[in-house]
């Protein structure tokens, strides 16, 4: 009986102290989410249609738009040069339709000079983008190390991980052609290793000749006007690079605080200290910003026609 007692109290006592350490112990730090990243729309032209979750935008000038889940589709005639958060520059021809699946990425740097002036990526970050029909050209900036960045047709899936491709998806098949940098193209979802194409060539990727076979992928030079054709799309998405830049806002540590106070105050018990972690965690995220450049040096020597004078 004596010795069931004494368990008892160890027991007992024991529970106590593991209680009151865990009371004392400090609250595990959030993690330091993402901000939001962002797509900027340099140039516009024609019509295009610009969606993002219940809402559907026209495309203006010098807007900038969440990337992630925005679908851009352009109308005939018509075409969008836009920059990613991260320093792509993405052209988008007409009668095409892209789809940003995923665009995430980490926190920046805390070098507030660390922007897009410069030649590398601000942070490391992840994107899936989805061209189901028409043509595009994109540039890229230096990739961190630890980013990925995947763009998928119906007939084939990209891997590019820097330099400046053309990408064109028809009912015909997929066409990828690679003037400069590193990328891996894959036909179907049985072609695990893929081909890498050098500086120069181009991938075409027909659809299966029988259903359930993959998709066939053939790799050639390009001919002249090919090239000519494909730097035309990518040097309009090198072009909207330089005319932004991305800086980030980082509300202070006190509103965090404040914020999560508010957030506290506003539940009860548990939840209350929940909320109120979680609403500080929220407030100290860093908000991404574009910022539009403009020339150091703007032309001094305006001409202006003299039919555009007054009374002539």
């Amino acid at each position: 009986m004596k010795t069931l007692l004494s368990c008892l109290i160890l027991a007992v006592l024991t529970a106590s102290v593991a209680s009151a350490a865990d009371s004392a112990s400090p609250a595990s730090p959030a993690r330091a989410k993402g901000p939001t990243s962002k797509i900027f729309l340099a140039e516009t032209k024609g019509e295009t249609q610009i969606q993002n979750g219940d809402k559907i935008y026209t495309a203006q000038q010098a807007t900038a738009f969440d990337a992630p889940g925005t679908i851009i589709q352009t109308k005939a005639k018509s075409h969008d040069a836009l920059v990613y958060s991260n320093g792509t520059g993405l052209f988008v021809d007409e009668s095409t339709r892209v789809e940003i699946s995923r665009f995430t990425q980490a926190p920046f740097a805390p070098d507030p000079n660390n922007t897009l002036g410069s030649s590398h990526e601000p942070s490391v970050s992840h994107s899936n983008i989805a061209l189901s029909y028409g043509a595009i050209g994109i540039c890229t900036n230096q990739l961190i190390s630890g980013s990925s960045m995947l763009y998928t047709t119906p007939f084939a899936a990209i891997t590019i991980r820097g330099g400046k491709v053309a990408i064109e998806s028809t009912p015909d098949g997929t066409i990828v052609d690679l003037l400069e940098g590193d990328i891996t193209v894959r036909a179907g979802e049985k072609d695990i290793g893929g081909q890498v194409l050098r500086a120069g060539e181009r991938a075409i990727i027909r659809p299966p000749a029988i259903n359930g076979q993959s998709p066939q992928i053939t790799i050639q030079p390009m001919t002249r006007e090919e090239m000519a054709v494909a730097d035309r799309r990518v040097e309009m998405a090198c072009n909207a690079r330089r005319s932004v830049t991305f800086g980030i806002i980082q509300r202070k540590a006190e509103e965090g605080l404040r914020s999560g106070e508010e957030a506290g105050t506003a539940a009860n018990g548990a939840d209350a200290a929940g909320d109120n972690e979680a609403a500080g965690a929220a407030a100290s995220d860093q908000q991404i910003v574009a910022q539009p450049t403009v020339p150091a040096n703007p032309p001094n020597n305006i001409v202006i026609s003299p039919d555009r004078l007054p009374g002539t």
